[in-house]
């Protein structure tokens, strides 16, 4: 995010976001099974399951293929079986499609809720097996693998699921990830695991993979909250608003939450705001716009000065995201209205570039430099696994815009040298909720801290601090395992480095 100063003004306030995901635009085709079709399950709550292979009845349950996958829900939610190749896939059409392989995690994005007060959906273990798997801080691996010698699927599963839980509320996505995975290879329709699984995967960046998940669990968990909840979060992760919408009104009327009830007005903002607007993809990028309000030289730049700005940054940060990034080009009330940011805010990072360019007719050194600020956002959410402190973000994303602190860093030290600083570790939350004269300190603050590390350590070990938080560690550990300084020495060296540098 970049605040408003006379220099931003000039170029009417166009201040970007970066991206959550790409619109994931899932194709429906038809796969060939074993007598050369492929089946579409009507399900009685009327949605639809299409690309179905090896259809089969078994033990009151339906039996399906997709893929190397197999899927099984009860028999008293299905209305009919046929076999069919659909023309159109609707939003009710939901295919589980082959994972991709990230190349990184790819944006930052909040928790999605994955319990409520009034749950419908447990898992349940004994506490002398649970007292077993996790001990003295640590999932044991041995007691997990005496489980399964057991031949017992179920308990199987629920071991390998606390365990990931385990390490999913410690922060270590990577083996949440493989103990959720093994955990579904026991119980693939358990929609407990199957929420969580979504869930993480959302945090992750693999949204559309997310989606099949979730939509897996409500159709065996039809009446939880929490499946249409997190099925909403993933669509809307995903850029597809429009499915969010539906699965955010079913998951209310079953429970109230107030963390959905604020998303799915966020969700039908947005919907309303671009329900004109056209789009296209441009390589890297999904573009939205209102065809009457920009003109075609000027997307044509923004996409170019994009282009160049995605390769400036993969060069000098090493990454690369995974997945196509949504960039939405608004008037300026329709900005604002969308995004109920600040005044003092030209744009928001919820997981879309969103860029007011009402009145602007081509791309300025300055406007581009804006363009690469809020792209780096991206890239710095994808090394961090989304985990980066505020501080560091907006930090990090004004020094690879080319920033400078000539102006900024004698108040700073003057501040510092007269003890009346923001303590570096009160910014690692969003800024939105300061003052103008509070945001314009965070901002020239966070760009100093940016420089300290850089000039001190080597942009190396900015990257490596994102890596530590990527893991799962907190910020002031992942400071500490870098550059060997918790908050309180980091602090005290960087009012050193101030004063020596900007002091008088």
């Amino acid at each position: 995010m970049v605040h408003r100063t006379a220099d931003t003004r000039a170029i009417r306030d166009n201040l970007l976001k970066f991206a959550r995901v790409r619109r994931a635009l899932i194709i429906f085709v038809a796969v060939s099974t074993a007598v050369g079709s492929a089946d579409t399950i009507l399900l009685k709550n009327g949605r639809k399951i299409v690309n179905a292979e090896n259809v089969r009845e078994q033990d009151g349950k339906v039996e399906y293929d997709i893929g190397d996958n197999t899927y099984r829900i009860p028999k008293s939610l299905v209305e009919r079986i046929e076999g069919s190749i659909p023309d159109i896939a609707g939003p009710d059409l939901v295919v589980p499609s082959p994972a991709a392989t990230p190349k990184a995690d790819e944006f930052r994005s909040s928790p999605p809720p994955v319990s409520s007060s009034s749950t419908t959906l447990e898992l349940k273990i004994p506490n002398s097996e649970l007292a077993k798997i996790i001990h003295d801080g640590k999932v044991d691996l041995d007691a997990l693998n005496a489980i399964e010698s057991t031949g017992n699927f179920d308990l199987a599963a629920s071991g390998y699921f606390f365990a990931g839980k385990f390490e999913f509320d410690r922060g270590d996505r990577e083996n949440a990830k493989r103990f959720y995975e093994r955990a579904l290879s026991y119980s693939r329709d358990n929609p407990v695991i199957l929420v969580h699984y979504a869930a993480l995967l959302i945090q992750l960046g693999r949204s559309r993979d997310a989606i099949n998940y979730a939509y897996h669990a409500t159709v065996v968990a039809p009446d939880s909250a929490e499946t249409h909840g997190i099925l909403g979060f993933a669509y809307f992760s995903a850029d597809r608003t429009r499915d969010a919408i539906p699965a955010w009104e079913k998951s209310l009327s079953l429970h109230y939450d107030k963390r959905v009830e604020d998303y799915l007005a966020k969700a039908k903002r947005e919907q309303a705001a671009e329900a004109n607007f056209t789009e296209r993809e441009t390589g890297r990028f999904t573009l939205r716009y209102e065809g009457a309000a920009t003109k075609d030289t000027l997307r044509q730049q923004i996409v170019a000065t994009l282009d160049k700005e995605y390769d400036d940054l993969t060069a000098e940060l090493g990454i690369t995201p995974y997945q196509n990034i949504p960039v939405i080009l608004y008037t300026e009330q329709a900005f604002f209205d969308v995004t109920q940011a600040p005044s003092w805010t030209g744009a928001m990072n919820d997981g879309k570039l969103r860029i007011p360019v009402q009145g602007v007719d081509f791309i300025n050194p300055e406007m581009a430099r804006v363009l690469k600020h809020e792209l780096a956002h991206s890239f710095i959410n994808q090394a961090s696994g989304g985990r980066c402190p505020q501080w560091l973000n907006e930090g990090v994303a004004q020094l690879v815009e080319g920033r400078s602190l000539a102006t900024r860093g004698p108040r700073l030290a003057r501040l510092y040298k007269d003890g009346n600083p923001l303590p570096i570790k009160e910014l690692e939350k969003s800024f939105l909720g300061f003052s103008q004269t509070q945001a314009v300190l965070a901002y020239d603050e966070s760009l100093a801290a940016a420089v300290f590390i850089r000039d001190t350590y080597g942009m190396s070990d900015i990257r490596r601090i994102m890596e530590h938080l990527a893991q799962g560690g907190s910020v002031e550990d992942a400071m500490r395992d870098v550059i060997r300084l918790d908050y309180a020495q980091f602090q005290e060296e960087f009012s050193r480095y101030l004063n020596e540098k900007f002091g008088s």
